[in-house]
């Protein structure tokens, strides 16, 4: 799904990206087994950031932005932390499993949110939220294109820089 698309996402649409994320993370980090594969995901690219921090940013940021529907859906005048919508200020502690250990934390935080999204009725997607900090108010479905964008955004950063450190490694 293109980024550009995120505004006409439809719920089921995101239930369906966030289903595929496992599985293209997996196809991007681990396309052939190759022992040098952890290595590669572990290197630090020209970007600043080796393509297991990218995993590590799409699965923790998709735990964020979980907390923060269920916050939508459940509470009548909740208040969303700025990170909810600004990735810039989303800081996570530094990365502790090996590849395979993280490509299962996504598919677990992946399918968490999905399964949420999948039992929201049609009406509660237009159930807002303020964003603290002079953020604005979100939606539902805001929250939940939120975590798709940002998926897709490190999955190709993720495959960019696994891409240019396998080929420094190659030579």
């Amino acid at each position: 799904m293109e980024t550009a698309d995120l505004a006409q996402m439809s719920p089921q649409d995101g239930v369906a990206a966030l289903r595929s994320l496992p599985r293209r993370f997996r196809a991007a980090l681990r396309p052939v087994d190759d022992p040098d594969v952890e290595e590669w995901a572990e290197r630090v690219a020209s970007s600043g950031h080796a393509p297991l921090d990218h995993l590590v940013d799409a699965e923790r940021s998709i735990g964020l932005l979980a907390g923060a529907l269920g916050q939508v859906l459940h509470h009548d005048t909740p208040v969303l932390v700025p990170a909810t919508t600004d990735p810039a200020v989303r800081e996570w502690p530094p990365h502790r499993g090996s590849l395979d250990d993280e490509l299962a934390r996504l598919g677990e935080t992946a399918e968490a949110l999905a399964s949420l999204a999948e039992r929201v009725p049609a009406g509660d997607w237009g159930r807002t939220a303020t964003v603290a900090g002079g953020g604005g108010s979100v939606s539902a479905l805001d929250v939940l294109r939120e975590a798709v964008r940002t998926a897709v955004t490190d999955l190709r950063a993720a495959e960019r820089d696994f891409d240019e450190v396998r080929r420094a490694a190659q030579g």
